[in-house]
């Protein structure tokens, strides 16, 4: 049942908001702070403009990031406990999503690995996996800020 969810949440993602269809954005190959967005793109040098129910939802997402921070030595089940809140996050933030075009693709590529890394925290078994997990989550959750406003 646990890897029918993991395939069918995606593919329900991908369906559940407006989706626009523009392939024609160039990749840029960009590591800030270890985090690959080769797939991110910025709207012609410029932010894109996310809708306030969006970015409503990535402050959300941010500050329970960053209160999980605060206890320095978290048990694994905390980080799993983590990836559920997380979930529920991303849950409301892709039944809230409005974008359509290609600030909605552009969400999108900055989407997948949160939602792909979230899943993973849910089902960490040691610190180890779930500190590395949770900070390339973390840092990918403050790239949004660096491509939308």
């Amino acid at each position: 049942m646990k890897k029918i969810s993991l395939i069918l949440f995606p593919i329900v993602f991908l369906f559940a908001c407006n989706q626009g269809s523009n392939k024609n954005e160039s990749n840029e190959n960009t590591t800030d702070n270890h985090v690959e967005t080769s797939e991110l793109t910025l709207n012609n040098g410029a932010k894109w403009q996310a809708d306030s129910s969006t970015n409503r939802h990535l402050i959300s997402l941010k500050t329970t990031a960053n209160m999980f921070k605060v206890n320095p030595l978290p048990p694994v089940e905390e980080y799993r406990i983590l990836g559920s809140d997380l979930k529920a996050g991303l849950d409301s933030m892709i039944r809230d999503c409005k974008l359509t075009g290609p600030a909605h693709e552009v969400l999108h590529k900055w989407l997948e690995p949160v939602l792909r890394q979230t899943n993973e925290l849910k089902n960490v078994s040691d610190t180890t996996t779930a500190k590395s997990v949770f900070d390339s989550l973390d840092k990918r959750i403050n790239i949004y800020y660096d491509y939308f406003q």
